[in-house]
């Protein structure tokens, strides 16, 4: 046997024959990630798998991991390709304290850690996203990004209450010129 058939039997071995085994493995892994060597790699691998039966796994670990977790952007980003790339039916069980981890991220972190997870708040169309995301842009000085996602937000929850306020970011000089930018994308693309 040929060096790509070889490769061949064992994807199909694992993808086909047994993927309800490596899925089962995946998700014990996504419990216990201080096993996982490299998450980068590792959140790669659930992402190009396309599977959203690990956004709610990912989602408990994210609530239930402190800042340092040197997985948590990682699983972060994995939880938001797979959301994004999940049908709009889908439900997925949101952890108690996961808004409240997010909400305190977003506040009271900066940069990357900030950015991630107002990218993941958005998701949720709800009273506290909406108040946490608010907030948010009434504060300067973080990654342009992190508002960008607040306001991508908004415009989920309540696209006509929010107008106005990307009107107004996209004039105010006390805003990023990035994120003034970013506004007047969106105003323009709408």
């Amino acid at each position: 046997m040929d060096h790509i058939t070889q490769k061949l039997e064992v994807l199909y071995d694992l993808l086909v024959d047994n993927f309800d085994t490596v899925e089962a493995e995946l998700k014990d892994l996504i419990a216990n990630p201080d096993r996982i060597e490299d998450t980068n790699k590792f959140a790669s691998l659930l992402v190009n798998l396309q599977r959203s039966a690990f956004i709610d796994p990912l989602l408990l670990q994210i609530s239930l991991s402190d800042k340092e977790d040197t997985w948590l952007r990682d699983f972060l980003y994995a939880a938001i390709i797979l959301l994004e790339e999940s049908s709009v039916n889908e439900n997925f069980h949101i952890p108690e304290q996961l808004i409240g981890k997010l909400e305190a991220w977003i506040l009271d972190g900066k940069q990357e850690l900030s950015w991630k997870s107002a990218t993941l708040l958005k998701f949720y169309e709800n009273e506290s996203a909406e108040r946490i995301q608010l907030l948010k842009l009434e504060e300067r000085g973080d990654f342009f990004l992190t508002y960008a996602e607040c306001i991508l937000g908004l415009l989920r929850v309540d696209k006509k209450k929010h107008w106005d306020l990307v009107k107004q970011i996209s004039v105010d000089d006390t805003h990023d010129e990035k994120l003034r930018e970013f506004a007047k994308d969106v105003i323009k693309s709408c």
